[in-house]
């Protein structure tokens, strides 16, 4: 009878540690991130930066992946200027290009090609590539385009507008993007 008990005993233990995975716990520990400007994107308490900006532009709220949005006036309406940052080289300066190509009713551009019509610019971060994109067919879509490739991130700044909204703003997007600072 003693081990009768003992076996009933035992093998209700088992039963009851070995059912389902009630027992199983996850955690989730918080990394080391702030929040964006628009409180919707995580960005590393090391890279938080600040800039410049021209007086008549308005920051406005943007979708989740952006880190700032603004909207600059011209005589016809609005510019359209998104901060992004991405760890890493986010897939490289040709597969951005050719995306924003897109963007504007062009095919892409071979990799000779966006060598080509890239500039560099320099900045209080350092180097960055510029790019001028013109739908030439369609004169109301135009792209300016800033990429900083930093150490383990990559940033990028990005006007869109019409042919006339580039040509007002093209100066002031260009002294922006060359105020971009680290802040701390």
């Amino acid at each position: 009878m003693y081990k009768r008990s003992r076996f009933l005993i035992g093998f209700s233990i088992f039963l009851l540690c070995c059912e389902s995975n009630e027992h199983i716990r996850k955690y989730r520990l918080p990394k080391n991130t702030m929040e964006g400007k628009n409180k919707s994107q995580k960005i590393p308490i090391e890279f938080q930066i600040g800039w410049i900006k021209p007086k008549s532009w308005k920051e406005v709220k943007g979708h989740a992946m952006r880190y700032a949005s603004f909207n600059a006036p011209y005589v016809d309406g609005n510019a359209d200027i998104s901060i992004t940052t991405f760890e890493g080289n986010s897939g490289g300066i040709v597969p951005n290009v050719n995306r924003w190509l897109g963007q504007i009713g062009i095919e892409p551009y071979s990799s000779d090609k966006i060598l080509n019509i890239e500039e560099k610019m320099k900045s209080k971060l350092g180097e960055y590539s510029y790019f001028k994109l013109i739908n030439e067919k369609n004169n109301e879509t135009a792209i300016l385009a800033a990429i900083f490739e930093l150490k383990n991130r990559t940033l990028f700044i990005k006007l869109s507008s019409t042919l006339k909204g580039l040509r007002s703003i093209e100066t002031e997007f260009i002294g922006f993007c060359s105020s971009i600072f680290i802040k701390g």
